[in-house]
């Protein structure tokens, strides 16, 4: 670790030069006072010297910088910098780290002061825009004593490359309600699908509005209180997320583009369903079939589509959906819920995808998912107090009945559909996805 030094004058020395530049304004015109002069500058100058032999130096700091790994897409993460320097202790401290524009790091100073034994901790938050690589750079210190004449800055090398996969903190956020007992989702019960293959769960209390054919009544009598039996359904069933990187999947939408919600949402799906005991793979296609992973079940299975997510880019390309599910049909051999990220606009345009997501779903299960952009929902639903805010909302209102249009074709067709705001589509695919294992549609 390298370190670069400086020192900088604080405003008490500059007030002590000036006085001196005034010393000898006045011993120009007094020479008498020359002595004077001569003996003030030499006493301010050994103040400065003590003051800086006084100051600790680039090896007398240490410095430790805690990232997350890897950092979340879209998520608020936490950067924390450990200093520790014996010789700092109680000094005041200014610490900016040179991370990476792209991350809005906030706040870009951050200030402190070393404990008795010279530790000081400081943090600041980043929220990566996209997925990648980014690196990191020195680290800046400022160091000064309380009343002092002189601050030393130190640049402190510690160049450090990190990497944004997609969201991983949803799935930790998912497996802490599991452990807790809780649901992710407020109203989501494990039901019992008619006709579907089902397995006792668990037991929780009676809440106003379950089927009393549900109660058991040997835990009801044993705890003299309502007790509701739970069923889960049938596990081992297949999951196949088709992600679309075309065109459109390039505009923004919120924080992110659309395609990084799409990819957040395809890992906590990925995850999910592994979790429920499914096998669970992934498409990805533009123009072409960009990469396919056949479905699998397990852990290992998502840490893999975790690292083929982290590498997919949107290309500027219309898509050919007519490839991508003629490949996906001939690849998955048994019948699957094929989950569709993308998006859609007016019927015209939506046309090709409408046609061939009806005909796969003659043989499995098709729900599409198309992201709308909540600025767009903003438009239509603020109100209107402009002659400009009548036109806007005129054309959010055309816009959005166009994409109504083209998911009732699809509906009318036997094809699921689901339209969501994209800073929503984790979780609302997750919920479609367990109402779906709850009804026994797989």
């Amino acid at each position: 670790m390298r370190a670069a030094l400086t020192f900088y004058p604080t405003w008490r020395l500059l007030a002590l030069l000036m006085l001196g530049a005034a010393l000898i304004a006045l011993a120009s015109l007094t020479p008498v006072l020359w002595a004077a002069v001569v003996l003030y500058h030499a006493y301010v100058g050994w103040l400065v010297v003590r003051e800086a032999r006084a100051l600790p130096g680039g090896r007398d700091i240490g410095v430790e910088r805690e990232v997350p790994r890897p950092f979340s897409l879209g998520q608020l993460e936490t950067v924390r910098l450990r200093l520790r320097s014996p010789q700092s202790a109680g000094l005041e401290a200014e610490v900016a780290d040179h991370a990476p524009l792209e991350l809005s790091p906030r706040p870009r100073l951050l200030a402190g002061r070393f404990d008795p034994e010279g530790g000081l901790e400081v943090t600041y938050q980043t929220r990566p825009p996209h997925r990648g690589a980014f690196q990191f750079g020195a680290v800046d210190v400022r160091v000064t004593r309380p009343g002092a004449l002189l601050g030393r800055q130190v640049r402190l090398d510690v160049a450090q490359e990190v990497a944004v996969f997609p969201d991983v903190l949803a799935i930790r956020r998912y497996q802490l309600t599991l452990r807790r007992g809780a649901r992710m989702y407020a109203g989501q019960r494990r039901a019992r699908p008619p006709g579907a293959s089902t397995a006792f769960a668990s037991l929780r209390e009676y809440v106003p509005g379950d089927d009393v054919r549900r109660i058991s009544w040997k835990a009801t009598a044993r705890r003299d209180r309502p007790v509701t039996a739970e069923y889960e359904a049938e596990r081992g069933q297949q999951v196949i997320v088709a992600l679309e990187c075309g065109r459109l999947m390039t505009a923004p939408a919120g924080h992110l583009v659309k395609l990084d919600h799409a990819v957040n949402a395809a890992l906590l799906l990925a995850w999910v369903a592994q979790s429920q005991g499914d096998r669970v793979g992934l498409l990805t296609f533009s123009d072409r079939v960009l990469d396919y992973v056949a479905p699998k079940r397990g852990g290992r299975q998502v840490s893999f589509l975790s690292q083929v997510l982290y590498d997919v880019d949107a290309e500027y390309t219309e898509p050919d959906f007519g490839a991508a599910f003629s490949y996906l049909g001939r690849r998955a051999g048994r019948r699957s819920l094929v989950v569709v990220l993308t998006d859609v606009l007016d019927p015209e345009s939506s046309r090709e995808l409408v046609g061939h997501a009806l005909r796969l779903g003659r043989r499995h299960l098709v729900l599409v998912v198309a992201m709308a952009d909540p600025d767009l929902l903003a438009a239509r639903d603020r109100p209107v107090d402009r002659t400009s805010g009548a036109y806007e909302w005129a054309a959010a209102e055309e816009l959005l009945a166009a994409r109504r249009e083209s998911f009732e074709r699809l509906q009318r067709g036997g094809a699921l559909a689901l339209d969501v705001p994209a800073d929503r589509l984790s979780p609302a695919v997750v919920e479609r996805y367990l109402e779906l294992k709850e009804r026994g549609l797989l």
